[in-house]
């Protein structure tokens, strides 16, 4: 599905778009809560590690100037305005890079009138500048859009200081020219938040941390999702990055949406959802367990233009997986996207051992059973691309290969030919449109269509 006029608007959905073109199809004022953490103007770009696999993954953070990110963002929060409820709360956060820019146009977007806090977020955190105070905290601008809106100040509560609790336990009252003590018993839940939240980052060894470069604690969502949303509200996070508004949300009793412009963004929080929240993704086919929770996943991109203007990495990961997915099989994008070694992903055959096993080896002569893929977003793989992967695959020790482009040049199928007579090395040709068709074909039908 490619056109966001097409998405139906459902809670429990990853939605893979610019936030722009899926909030489009979305009813007025159908959601209770918005949380959102866009890039900041930042002016740098992040290595991202994604998760377990320690995917290297550049990300973007980087606008002209102020003027250029506002004119992004403005259209943006004016179509998150618009479906959010009269009695909702719209969270932005962000950083001293642009936060006195951005509150401006919030004013201007909601109404000066309708803005409710400026909370800041302050973390601890090594490291000194010789030149200025050190930066610890965030912004979290707070609005809303009508007169009434949801706030539960009795269920957030956190731990008293212990100045606090050192005045609680001994505070003084004037009593006829003299002064009496009594003792006051502190709430044990703790006290009432203000605005400023004193909690600490993800640190580096936390469990928690996926390796997302701005990825925010789970309890500051929590707060938030606590304070400004009921049981059974839906939360909406435009700019949802590793998915811990979605986590936070699932954990609370929430219903939720997200929207991320990365097809490997939305294959990341899938997989945190299922691995943090025990959830499913929904099935086509199939009976539903009861009791069991599913998620859907709508708009990954589904035809060529659009997969065509994916970012470089972006493209690898997408065809990697969905190549996987049309061959029943688990497929893992290479961890290394600069230096991958003239490999970008492997196909793993685990599902189907005991088919492919032959004696100690498997079906391809290979002690560990995936076959390597190469994938290029030319328009057209031609012969020194396919002799590249053939010395990647010699260097593997591998037998056989997939490599994925939009076309083949007749050179590249003459030497995939070749070396499959000559050499014993099969490479699979797979075009993009047989991806995006989940078309496999089998090994006859490729070998007739190179001329066999």
């Amino acid at each position: 599905m490619s056109s966001s006029s097409r998405l139906i608007f459902e809670p429990g959905t990853i939605y893979c778009g610019d936030c722009l073109q899926v909030l489009q199809s979305f009813p007025d004022e159908c959601v209770d809560l918005i949380y959102i953490d866009p890039p900041f103007h930042s002016g740098r770009s992040y290595e991202i590690l994604w998760g377990d696999a320690q995917e290297k993954r550049a990300f973007d953070d980087r606008w002209g100037d102020v003027q250029r990110y506002l004119e992004y963002m403005r259209p943006r929060v004016v179509a998150l305005r618009r479906v959010l409820k009269r009695t909702g709360s719209f969270y932005y956060h962000c950083d001293w890079h642009a936060g006195h820019y951005i509150k401006v146009m919030l004013d201007e977007v909601f109404g000066i009138e309708n803005f409710q806090s400026d909370v800041i977020w302050y973390y601890r955190g090594g490291g000194v500048s010789k030149k200025r105070f050190a930066r610890r905290h965030d912004y979290l601008f707070v609005y809303t859009k009508g007169k009434h809106w949801t706030f539960n100040y009795e269920d957030i509560r956190v731990p008293y200081s212990e100045e606090s609790l050192e005045r609680l336990k001994y505070k003084a009252k004037a009593f006829r020219g003299e002064r009496v003590y009594d003792s006051y018993e502190p709430h044990p839940k703790g006290k009432h938040p203000d605005d400023v939240w004193i909690m600490q980052p993800i640190m580096p060894s936390a469990k928690e941390r996926l390796g997302y470069p701005t990825q925010k604690p789970l309890r500051l969502l929590e707060q938030v999702i606590k304070a400004s949303s009921n049981e059974g509200d839906i939360v909406l996070d435009a700019f949802c990055g590793c998915g811990t508004t979605l986590v936070a949300a699932e954990k609370l009793g929430r219903r939720w949406v997200g929207i991320d412009v990365s097809p490997t963004a939305c294959r990341v929080m899938a997989e945190r959802l299922e691995c943090d929240c025990a959830m499913r993704e929904y099935p086509i086919t199939g009976t539903l367990e009861k009791g069991q929770r599913y998620y859907k996943r709508a708009n990954m991109p589904m035809d060529e233009e659009t997969v065509k203007k994916l970012p470089p990495f972006e493209f690898q990961n997408w065809a990697v997986i969905q190549l996987g997915k049309i061959l029943h099989s688990p497929a893992e994008p290479t961890r290394n996207f600069v230096n991958d070694k003239g490999i970008d992903g492997k196909i793993y055959l685990v599902d189907n051992v005991s088919l492919i096993h032959k004696g100690d080896e498997t079906l391809f002569g290979e002690k560990t059973p995936y076959i390597p893929v190469q994938v290029k977003q030319q328009a057209k793989v031609g012969r020194p691309e396919i002799d590249s992967f053939e010395t990647a695959l010699r260097r593997d020790k591998r037998t056989a290969g997939f490599f994925v482009g939009f076309d083949f040049t007749r050179g590249a199928l003459n030497e995939i030919q070749r070396v499959r007579r000559e050499g014993g090395l099969r490479i699979y040709p797979f075009r993009v449109r047989q991806l995006i068709a989940e078309d496999f074909l089998s090994e006859l039908t490729v070998w007739r269509e190179l001329g066999e």
